[in-house]
């Protein structure tokens, strides 16, 4: 361990851990990095034969490595999937990413209660924000021109005021879909994308871009800052174990490398941007901080998004080519009291084998492993699947899901004693009857064009998790104040989406963004308060036991 104590230490690299880091290196703090991902190690790419047999792939070193234990309920079996997740720097936004819409007033300022549109006694926990749009803004504008957004305005949002990058041209097909859904009364505009559109891009939807076209919080926020010679320490492959407070309100972290060898650091300030499904797990692995008494919320209120994947197909769409990630339409982000979601183009082309992938992830999800056969089994129907939605153009939607108690995340041990994420999630029929009032407005939206879904009524998005640290008005019914810090712990944030008190009706990258840069803008301001204080009682101590004093 290093006897400097770091002004910041961040547990994860990122969209959140990438910008907080990147932000308090440039205001002339020390901060050192823990990141569990170390994609230059990644095994060797599978042959053709080990592609078809094989098990779960990491997709070179870049996603989760271990399968999730997922069940609907407390004390049910549980079915293991395979993660989503994105490690390394740069986190899930280094492989998907790119979508970057904000969020809308309503959605910081309402409680959505089910009750209010089903027939439910069923409450879900507050989910109004305890920071205001108004208070947020700027944060949003300031994640916005780092990651240098590209789309044209939302129409229907008088507060849509993003700094946007012009578009590159769209193809003819895209163009008659944004005159079909104009006819049907429909508002659409070029989404919000961070895609820079250098020469060659194909957006790389599911990959890493290999011409940094795609901005994530990596390579917009903590690169540069290092490129700039900021006093930041990156360390890849490292995992983390529990954390400690010193007793002068340090902060100290427990890791353990890749090669086995364990690590101490100690900081002023401490950032957990690990994710919504592994921030929660440290904190409860971490009881001591709180004198064995983790607080009730840690790792509940868990939400996923519903996702909508469907395939929009007739005449008028055989000239379909160039971007694909360009349109986007909210006329039915809300349907009353209910909120639904933004639709969005998906960004990816239907091909064979991304179909039986989606198809094979769907059956082990309701329990059915067809093993290392189900490649070989299901390629037949992903090449007949292919070829009826070649003229079609994808597009998706995240429902907004809601908070509840007793979804969950915890930890469980494996037969070998190796770690496992462990989701306890059931979704409500409220979740239902909003997901088949989103496919009515779709159908209508799109006609005459035919719209086929292909994704399950409700079905969770697990590259998505969020809630699980929420931010909130008390520490009763939350994890963190309205600035992301952990209650009664001064200097412990957490900057991830486990801080989302709701999930929001689009994807939650910008809104990560921008809630780091909040983050980070608090902690360079208590560098003269708190910081000073916890500097100055390690001083006197150390001076003490010297016996300079």
């Amino acid at each position: 361990m290093d006897n400097n104590i770091l002004d910041v230490l961040v547990v994860g690299a990122g969209m959140g851990g990438s910008i907080v880091a990147g932000r308090c290196g440039d205001a002339g703090m020390t901060v050192a990095v823990l990141e569990k991902g170390n994609p230059s190690q990644a095994a060797p790419a599978k042959g053709r034969l080990a592609r078809l047999f094989g098990g779960q792939d990491d997709r070179g070193g870049e996603r989760w490595p271990s399968e999730t234990r997922f069940r609907k309920r407390r004390g049910a079996k549980p079915v293991n999937i395979g993660s989503v997740l994105g490690i390394g720097p740069g986190g899930s936004g280094r492989i998907y990413g790119a979508a970057l819409g904000r969020a809308e007033r309503a959605d910081f300022e309402r409680d959505f209660q089910p009750a209010q549109w089903a027939d439910t006694s069923e409450t879900a926990l507050r989910n109004d924000w305890p920071v205001s749009y108004g208070e947020f803004l700027e944060a949003y504008r300031e994640a916005e021109k780092m990651l240098g957004v590209v789309g044209t305005p939302n129409r229907l949002d008088p507060e849509d005021d993003a700094p946007l990058s012009p578009p590159p041209a769209i193809s003819p097909a895209h163009r008659f879909i944004i005159e079909t859904l104009r006819a049907n009364g429909r508002h659409p505009y070029h989404m919000h994308v961070g895609i820079a559109y250098r020469p060659g891009c194909s957006e790389c939807q599911g990959n890493t871009c290999i011409r940094d076209c795609k901005a994530h919080g990596f390579n917009r926020g903590l690169e540069p800052a290092l490129r700039a010679g900021a006093q930041i320490t990156l360390h890849k492959g490292f995992t983390v174990t529990r954390l400690e407070q010193g007793q002068h309100g340090d902060w100290v972290v427990h890791a353990v490398d890749s090669e086995g060898n364990t690590h101490e650091f100690r900081a002023r300030h401490l950032v957990l941007a690990a994710g919504a499904l592994n921030s929660p797990r440290l904190l409860l692995k971490s009881a001591g901080i709180w004198d064995g008494g983790v607080p009730e919320m840690v790792g509940r209120g868990l939400m996923f998004h519903a996702s909508e994947v469907f395939a929009v197909s007739g005449s008028g769409l055989e000239e379909l080519w160039g971007p694909r990630k360009v349109m986007a339409f909210r006329d039915h982000y809300f349907d009353g009291p209910a909120p639904l979601a933004e639709c969005q183009s998906l960004g990816m082309v239907s091909a064979p084998g991304m179909i039986t992938h989606f198809l094979s992830e769907k059956l082990r999800r309701a329990g059915l492993n067809l093993g290392p056969f189900k490649r070989v089994a299901l390629r037949p129907v992903g090449e007949i699947a292919q070829r009826i939605f070649r003229k079609a153009e994808l597009f998706t939607a995240n429902i907004q899901d809601l908070p509840y108690r007793d979804n969950l995340v915890t930890t469980e041990l494996a037969d070998d004693g190796s770690e496992r994420i462990a989701v306890t999630y059931h979704k409500r029929s409220e979740l239902l009857v909003r997901a088949r009032l989103f496919r009515k407005h779709m159908k209508a939206s799109f006609s005459p064009l035919k719209v086929r879904f292909l994704t399950g009524l409700g079905e969770p998005n697990l590259g998505h998790p969020m809630g699980t640290c929420r931010m909130g008005h008390d520490p009763s019914d939350s994890v963190t104040d309205a600035q992301g810090q952990v209650w009664e712990k001064p200097g412990l944030y957490v900057a991830d989406a486990s801080v989302f008190p709701g999930s929001l009706g689009l994807n939650p990258g910008l809104t990560v963004a921008a809630h780091a840069v909040r983050v980070a803008e608090a902690i360079v301001k208590s560098r003269e308060t708190g910081s000073d204080q916890v500097r100055a009682s390690m001083d006197a101590d150390r001076a003490t036991k010297e016996g300079t004093i």
